[in-house]
Parts: C-alpha cells; structure tokens; sequence
C-alpha cells in the first residue's frame, strides 16, 4: 500500500466505505483473479481522494458481468457504497491488469466533515 499526499483526517463513514471497498476488492481478486500481486494506493489531492487497486490477474469481462444480475454483485456494492458518500467507482480489466478506481471529491468530504 502506498499513500500520497498531504493525509487528512478523514470522517468516519468515509473510512469505513474506503475499508469496505478495499476488503471487497481484494476479496473479489482472491476468489477470481488468480493475481501475482496487487497495489493500493490512496491519494490525498486537491480535488479530492482517490483509491486506486490494481491487481495483475486474469482480467474480465465488465460488460459480460454487469449484464448479468447473478455476477457483479460485490462490484454493485462497492458502486453503491461509495454513492452513499458521494464518490465514484469506475473499473477497466483486461487481462493481466484490473484497476478500480474510487473517487470522492474534496468538496464531498468537506461536507461531510462537517455533518
């Protein structure tokens, strides 16, 4: 795991999306992606957070899995949960690199820093 950037204390529900997020991503790579390896990393920039997993495994197929609803489901879930806090979830995969990207905006967790 690496981290750039200046750290911020950051408000709990957004810690725990971002462990819930994490947890779910290397749990999906464990069950499916037969990865020689994965990085983390967390950046703290001025527009905003971003959470970025890659892993090195056999890749899918995104558009195969969302339109099937008996697959993906832990992809919904980590979609919907950074929703909750007002970020966003995107994936590329192919094979020999997966990367999820998760964003939530500095505007976003200055709200919610304040709540």
């Amino acid at each position: 795991m690496r981290m750039r950037g200046p750290s911020i204390e950051l408000p709990d529900d957004v810690k725990t999306v971002l462990f819930r997020v994490t947890q779910e991503a290397l749990t999906n790579i464990e069950k499916h992606a037969a990865a020689q390896s994965v990085r983390i990393r967390l950046a703290f920039r001025p527009s905003g957070l971003r959470l970025a997993i890659l892993d090195d495994g056999r890749g899918f197929d995104l558009a195969a899995v969302q339109l099937d609803p008996r697959r993906g489901i832990g992809l919904r879930n980590m979609r919907e949960r950074l929703a909750s806090i007002g970020g966003s979830f995107r994936i590329r995969s192919r094979s020999g690199l997966t990367e999820l990207i998760a964003d939530v905006p500095e505007a976003q967790l200055r709200r919610l820093k304040e709540a």
